[in-house]
């Protein structure tokens, strides 16, 4: 697929019409109309419905209308890279990150690392199991992810190293106009939870480490459900119910004051943020990332685990 064809479908998706689209594409209507026929041929399908007048893009290609968005946004981001590897002689870092880190320790990190080795990087935000798919895979040069410090690691694959980057704590919040009143309720025998669901990371080691301990002195209301931190520390600031959040991320609400800290009653999670890559690599700029990352740690129990490369 050619980056202009998508770029024409776009345009016709965006502007709704044909006459609008050439307009956007800057060339003229008849031009943009012969295109999008010669497309029409290779695919073997209508993308403009002709029965109407103004003609515009078909039911058909409204309906994926967001897939072609994301495979030009893919295409061309892959075409930048690639003409910045021409260029500078240096392949892009990937680095898959898990969301509620992208969102509090994971930027700081990348950012002061990527200072010290002038790295070309991609931050990719997925949950922890398509960040482990995407290092496992080679799709990813470099993860970032939570570990609870009360669940056993276990031993690290063979194929990867690992280094402990920095802690976190998962702490209940809410906004502090509503402290005393959800307090109040827990006092009671119930409390109102903005939780995360069930097969997500947050949700898992939530349920482990503090849900069932609150479980059995009160009944927990989860008023709300949300897999994205920013969303829970948004809702819980609103007063809708406590949740537990990432510190680093509540911290500027906690500071200045909007939001309380409830963890001396209603209990937290610590936590350890882990980089993990290929144990074998000649990628010569995760090498150098990675030296960054392990020299800026100063956290103990921080050494690399598994063979060096």
């Amino acid at each position: 697929m050619r980056i202009d064809w998508l770029e024409d479908l776009v345009a016709l998706l965006d502007n709704g019409g044909v006459v609008e689209a050439a307009r956007a594409r800057n060339i003229t209507q008849p031009a943009f109309s012969r295109r999008i026929k010669a497309l029409e041929e290779v695919l073997g399908f209508d993308l403009i419905d002709r029965s109407v007048k103004p003609s515009g893009p078909t039911r058909t290609l409204r309906d994926h209308r967001e897939q072609v968005r994301q495979v030009a946004t893919e295409l061309r981001q892959l075409l930048s890279v690639m003409r910045n590897e021409q260029k500078t002689g240096a392949r892009q870092m990937i680095i898959a990150s898990q969301h509620a880190i992208t969102t509090s320790l994971g930027t700081a990190i990348v950012t002061s690392a990527s200072e010290r080795s002038k790295a070309h990087i991609r931050l990719r935000s997925a949950n922890l199991a398509e960040c482990e798919a995407l290092l496992a895979t080679g799709q990813a040069d470099i993860s970032l992810t939570y570990r609870s410090k009360e669940d056993d690691a276990g031993a690290t694959p063979e194929f990867l190293s690992e280094v402990v980057v920095g802690e976190d704590t998962l702490l209940p919040v809410c906004g502090a106009a509503y402290a005393r009143k959800l307090m109040w309720g827990f006092h009671n025998g119930s409390l109102k939870v903005v939780g995360y669901p069930a097969d997500v990371f947050l949700g898992t080691i939530l349920a482990r480490h503090v849900l069932v301990h609150l479980e059995r002195t009160c009944s927990l209301d989860v008023v709300a459900e949300t897999a994205l931190t920013p969303a829970a520390l948004q809702l819980s600031k609103s007063g809708l119910g406590v949740a537990w959040v990432p510190e680093a991320l509540a911290r500027p609400e906690l500071d200045q004051g909007d939001m309380v800290d409830l963890r001396g009653e209603l209990g937290c999670v610590e936590m350890e943020l882990v980089a993990r890559r290929r144990a074998v690599t000649r990628h010569a700029a995760v090498l150098e990332f990675w030296s960054s990352l392990v020299d800026m740690t100063g956290l103990p129990g921080s050494e690399e685990r598994a063979a060096e490369a």
